[in-house]
């Protein structure tokens, strides 16, 4: 076999092998967890960096490639059909192409991508340097091809400016169930990173208290009347109103009672003067910026205004940890207090004032109302009157009973979760 034939064929070889390397960078980098490598170049990694570096300009990256690689499978086709027709004629070059681009199917794209796909981390590691040398170098060839496919991309109304988001929220949610099944959190890790991405989705009238349940002082009560409803209750610090429980004018603290009886005569008592100026809150804000708010703040409690300035409730910084975390139980927690009390599979006693997307949440149910927050309300919206004990609705999967009312106010019902169809079945005797 002449020398040259013999070069010839390595040339094709070699650049099958370019081929290879070019397929399996360009999968590499596109496919690479960039989590993954952010965490390591946390930890010093600098090759991590350069690949983080590498792979944000995309455009750039992803030309360099195609170019690369179409110059070396165009070289490969060009010098198999100049060896073909030197050592068989014009007539074998079909057969040639066919053998060639088979190879190159096989190992330039197949297999190097697979191994790529599969390896995307040590690969982006291994080839960052080169692949940044060849940007380097093709850099004038990408700019005017960038420039005539974005001529390309004017002319067909498209968009190459918007940048997807390299995770969405239901990704999020997606990969942390994932990890559960997985063993690699636990239930409750999986539930409180559910919890904290749901908090920036909340608003504070959804997790305030509303104002049917809030203890209130009134600001005529004397010192006495003050420190028995102190005893009453397991709160240390109270709303004050003055002459309705619409306007809330400050928040009175047990130990600022109690300081005052150590300095001043209680015969002259005003709560007036020792109660503090409370954080108004507007009742559709943004859970997270009023934890934000709270944290550079004094302030733990919040007043729950409407849009007329009316108080329609309270949050405190717990009901805000709590939503991350779950209940704080406390010893004034009994069962009796319980949201949710399961009796068996399907029958649960359940807090009228629970919010409908808790009740949800921790049933697997699916329920919703335009007009009301709570099941207590639901049930109004069902029965369309105020409901006395005993009453009974249902909207077809649930079934609810009032079994206590606190004066008109659902206090707690009996829900029972009713049987549904089997679709799956009806879909296939039809």
């Amino acid at each position: 076999m002449h020398p040259s034939t013999i070069i010839q064929l390595f040339t094709i070889i070699l650049l099958i092998l370019l081929s290879a390397f070019f397929s399996s960078a360009e999968t590499a980098l596109t496919t690479v967890n960039k989590f993954t490598l952010r965490s390591m170049a946390d930890n010093g990694n600098k090759r991590a960096t350069r690949v983080l570096k590498l792979i944000s300009n995309s455009d750039k990256l992803i030309s360099t490639i195609l170019i690369g690689n179409n110059i070396v499978n165009i070289s490969a086709s060009a010098l198999a059909t100049t060896l073909t027709t030197n050592l068989f004629g014009s007539k074998a070059v079909g057969i040639a192409t066919g053998i060639l681009t088979i190879l190159i199917l096989l190992f330039g794209e197949i297999t190097p991508k697979t191994l790529a796909q599969n390896n995307s981390v040590k690969m982006s590691i291994l080839y960052v340097d080169v692949v940044r040398f060849l940007v380097y170098i093709f850099t004038p060839f990408v700019f005017i091809i960038n420039k005539i496919s974005h001529v390309i991309f004017w002319i067909l109304r498209m968009d190459t400016n918007g940048s997807a988001k390299s995770i969405t929220e239901d990704e999020l949610i997606t990969m942390v169930n994932v990890s559960e099944e997985e063993g690699v959190i636990e239930n409750k890790e999986k539930e409180m990173i559910t919890n904290v991405v749901d908090f920036g989705d909340s608003r504070v009238r959804d997790i305030m208290i509303p104002r049917a349940d809030v203890t209130m002082v009134s600001v005529t009560a004397s010192y006495d009347e003050l420190l028995k409803q102190y005893m009453e209750v397991p709160y240390t610090r109270l709303p004050v109103y003055k002459d309705s429980r619409d306007n809330v004018i400050g928040i009175l603290h047990v130990k600022d009672l109690f300081f005052y009886k150590a300095t001043h005569d209680i015969n002259n008592f005003d709560v007036a003067k020792i109660i503090r100026e409370p954080l108004y809150v507007y009742e559709f804000q943004k859970t997270n910026d009023l934890l934000t708010n709270m944290k550079s703040s004094s302030n733990s409690i919040g007043i729950v205004l409407d849009e007329y300035g009316v108080s329609v409730g309270l949050i405190s910084m717990e009901d805000l940890i709590e939503e991350i975390i779950g209940d704080i139980k406390d010893e004034y927690d009994d069962a009796e207090h319980n949201n949710i009390v399961k009796i068996d599979d399907t029958h649960y006693s359940i807090d009228g004032g629970i919010k409908l997307d808790d009740l949800n949440d921790a049933l697997d149910l699916d329920i919703e109302s335009e007009d009301y927050d709570s099941i207590g309300g639901y049930i109004i919206q069902l029965l369309d009157h105020l409901p006395s004990v005993g009453d009974t609705a249902s909207d077809g999967t649930i079934s609810c009973k009032v079994t206590k009312l606190d004066k008109k106010r659902v206090s707690r019902v009996l829900l029972e979760i009713l049987p549904q169809p089997d679709t799956d079945n009806d879909d296939g005797n039809a």
